[in-house]
């Protein structure tokens, strides 16, 4: 009976007044706005559990702790439970216990997931626990990779985690930007690059390519010795520009022209704007056979200009240029 009145009077002090748990029992300070909760408990979140003959006992041994938020004290084993966590951080998880007593910790209470040691769960949660003192910035949680514990952009206005600044997206790193999104974030290949900006960034062809613009590679341009050939061409994508041309002739161009002997043409149509990328056939002329043999290439339409996959020819053969619509021989 006189540990029950015990308690009962110091409970009348945390109510009626409040108290400084860094204080000894013998002398309590009160701190304005700290009272003890009689009849409710924070449930889930303790980490640790001590002996302790009073609340005060269990209230001293929080604030020696530095990842104590609040405490549990259990009236009928003199039992004290430290919280990780604060009734405004878990308002779900405070509920009714009629032999416990609640008391978030009053004096010296880190902010939650302001330091490593105390690290929250999310933004959102930062935001219950901390109020209107808590801005947007720099903070540790501990949901983002299993076990580990990770210094994060939060938006307290939002709740929202920036994973684009906090650098923990799967945007490729070098040829993808990431934009964040509330409650996610998007990424989209950086200009020259095309894909999903996840999986895979490659260099769009549209705006990577080598040019092709010597006015001997025109397929009006006659060649009578000094054959020039693409032999050592290397494999990519390429643009016909300045006195080359614009584009290949979709016509069989007749032999010893575009500085070869065996000049090479497109058996085919251009593609138009949505077609994407096409594969196609250049054929090269020879004697009397506009396909004496050919090689397999890709065209895109870049709205306004092609651009042409190709590769090494053998010699004497070479890819054409032209600034002429139509068909027949040249």
């Amino acid at each position: 009976m006189a540990k029950n009145s015990h308690f009962c009077h110091a409970a009348v002090i945390f109510v009626t007044c409040c108290i400084s748990l860094q204080a000894c029992a013998d002398d309590l300070q009160c701190i304005s706005g700290t009272y003890a909760k009689y009849g409710t408990m924070l449930r889930s979140h303790v980490f640790q559990e001590h002996n302790a003959d009073n609340v005060l006992t269990c209230g001293l041994l929080c604030n020696s702790n530095i990842r104590c938020q609040s405490i549990n004290y259990v009236i009928s084993r003199h039992l004290c439970e430290l919280n990780s966590r604060t009734k405004e951080a878990r308002p779900e998880d405070y509920v009714q216990d009629a032999d416990r007593v609640y008391v978030t910790r009053p004096s010296e209470r880190v902010p939650l997931g302001s330091i490593q040691a105390v690290p929250a769960a999310s933004c959102q949660e930062i935001k219950a626990s901390e109020g209107t003192s808590a801005v947007s910035g720099n903070y540790w949680l501990d949901s983002i990779k299993s076990g580990q514990v990770t210094l994060v952009s939060c938006d307290i206005r939002t709740g929202d985690i920036d994973e684009c600044a906090s650098e923990i997206h799967n945007c490729i790193n070098g040829t993808a930007n990431c934009r964040n999104t509330i409650g996610s974030y998007t990424c989209a290949c950086k200009s020259g690059y095309r894909g999903d900006g996840r999986s895979y960034c490659i260099p769009d062809e549209c705006k990577s390519y080598t040019t092709l613009s010597s006015a001997n590679r025109k397929e009006t341009y006659i060649s009578l010795s000094n054959y020039i050939c693409d032999n050592t061409l290397k494999p990519g994508w390429f643009r016909f520009q300045g006195d080359a041309g614009t584009k290949m002739p979709t016509w069989c161009v007749s032999t010893l022209r575009c500085g070869a002997a065996i000049p090479g043409w497109l058996n085919g149509t251009h593609p138009g704007e949505n077609e994407g990328i096409v594969a196609r056939q250049v054929h090269f002329h020879w004697g009397s056979n506009c396909h004496y043999w050919s090689v397999d290439i890709q065209v895109k339409n870049c709205s306004g200009y092609y651009v042409y996959y190709l590769r090494e020819t053998g010699c004497n053969a070479r890819y054409c240029g032209t600034d002429r619509e139509g068909s027949g021989h040249t």
